[in-house]
């Protein structure tokens, strides 16, 4: 950790903002939810945003992919200040 914050050290400011940057990444994913599973369901077959193309299939795999490393990282991050305080 001491390398990485020589080597950054703008990464402590960001950690004491951590609450702000975990509600603007879920309000992304939130959007991206919107983009990639409610909004194609209007869409015409053959259309690129169809649910059907690989495309719209390789966009919601990287979107699931990306929701669970969110939900990882805030159960570890809020996870382990409970058990912090806990001990």
């Amino acid at each position: 950790m001491a390398t990485v914050i020589e080597a950054a050290p703008w990464f402590v400011e960001l950690q004491r903002h951590k609450s702000a940057m975990f509600g603007v990444s879920g309000v992304a994913l939130a959007l991206n939810y919107w983009m990639v599973v409610v909004r194609p369901r209007r869409c015409a077959p053959g259309e690129l945003c169809h649910m059907d193309t690989p495309f719209m299939r390789f966009n919601r795999r990287l979107y699931w992919t990306s929701v669970a490393l969110f939900a990882v990282s805030l159960a570890l991050t809020y996870g382990s200040l409970a058990v912090i305080r806990w001990l």
